[in-house]
């Protein structure tokens, strides 16, 4: 068997089935006031049955935001996690664990989409300083990201609209959460120099910049009882969503952030390879945004192999996650050699609801040959592209 398929035991008792969790996909389905719905229920409980060990969830929003996705969810009232309870029961009863992916754009928004408006609120960002890129095709002239950004007074407001985002997750009976801190969305924004010049406790030197996301593990921390439930997501190479900064400040920022989060002993560690020319061909739309002239990264540089020490040592509780871009046999060779634990995979799912049960009998894998609407739209339905893709043949 596969090392990938075996189960695994974490350091605080936590039995896994196997090594492979299913990742956070923007979807764009939540028709309905920004909950899922049936569609939903039907999609990750295909995906739980006999599948990967862990399932978190597409990103949701932890306050109303202007997206270019007009039906990305949102966790804001006891309505959304009332819908999101029929999920993840529906996963817990085909064996799987459910991550709540706690996600805030931070600049990365443009206030006159139609949520934004809606709302009243500004664009919040650490610094009042617009993120580039994005086009909104929804608006007239297809802006890119606002340049009407509001700096936070206080960061540890926009902690409590976490807090308050995660609590109804808690009480939706998700195991855990998911911090999302890549993509260039706001806990990577208070990392990253490009866009945070705070003069406070929360920016400057490496530790006042990843204050703002270690306060964010505390508070996830006290919500669910302990640090085992909580994943980071980073992406220390990402350019996405003007997110590039130089290879010496990717080196202090997570060097130190990653030490901190192990020190807390954080459960899962997730490590995304986005931004690193690994020479891998992939359909990925994110590989449209290619790194830019003056952020040489060293040749062949992987940020898996090189964070992998900090997580990776006897006496450590925390499990090493990663994705972006594996084969089955490399992400093998890595668990074998002990330098990761657990592989994160995406797209993959979207075509293969069965994807465990065709890796176990070594069956062809299902590819997306329908176009790039599968992914965020448009579509009539909830479940066009979704839950219309067949299981391999016994």
């Amino acid at each position: 068997m596969s090392a990938l398929l075996q189960p695994i035991t974490t350091a605080t008792g936590l039995k896994l089935r196997n090594r492979i969790a299913m990742a956070s996909m923007t979807r764009n389905r939540c028709i309905d006031a920004y909950k899922p719905g049936p569609a939903h229920v039907k999609y990750y409980a295909d995906r739980a049955r006999d599948g990967p060990s862990i399932i978190v969830t597409e990103g949701v929003l932890v306050d109303w935001a202007g997206l270019p996705w007009p039906y990305a969810p949102v966790m804001v009232t006891e309505e959304h996690a009332a819908a999101w309870r029929v999920v993840v029961d529906a996963v817990h009863k085909e064996g799987a664990l459910m991550l709540f992916q706690a996600w805030h754009a931070g600049r990365c928004q443009n206030d006159e989409m139609p949520t934004m408006k809606g709302t009243g609120r500004p664009v919040f960002a650490p610094s009042t300083i617009p993120a580039e890129g994005w086009k909104y095709r929804d608006l007239p002239g297809m802006p890119g990201h606002t340049a009407n950004v509001k700096a936070i007074d206080d960061p540890r407001d926009l902690i409590d609209t976490y807090r308050r985002s995660v609590s109804l997750a808690k009480s939706a009976g998700f195991d855990g959460v998911e911090l999302l801190c890549q993509g260039g969305y706001l806990p990577q924004q208070f990392l990253n120099t490009r866009a945070n010049t705070r003069t406070d406790a929360y920016g400057g030197t490496v530790e006042n910049r990843c204050r703002f996301t270690l306060e964010l593990v505390d508070a996830i921390c006290e919500i669910f009882g302990g640090p085992e439930f909580i994943s980071v997501r980073m992406s220390p190479v990402d350019t996405l969503n003007d997110s590039v900064v130089t290879f010496e400040e990717t080196q202090e920022t997570y060097t130190y952030l990653i030490k901190e989060l192990v020190r807390r002993k954080v459960g899962f560690i997730n490590i995304c390879r986005r931004g690193a020319d690994l020479n891998v061909k992939t359909d990925d739309v994110y590989s449209r945004y290619p790194r830019p002239e003056g952020y040489p990264l060293p040749l062949g540089y992987d940020p898996v192999l090189d964070f992998s020490p900090l997580v990776k040592f006897p006496g450590s509780a925390s499990l090493l996650m990663v994705n972006q871009d594996y084969g089955f046999q490399e992400a093998t060779e890595l668990v074998e050699e002990g330098k990761i634990d657990l592989l994160m995979i995406g797209r993959p799912f979207m075509f293969n609801p069965d994807l465990i049960n065709r890796i176990e009998k070594r069956l062809p894998l299902a590819i997306n040959d329908r176009g790039n609407q599968v992914y965020y739209g448009p579509y009539h339905t909830p479940d066009e592209n979704y839950n219309d893709w067949p299981v391999a043949a016994a």
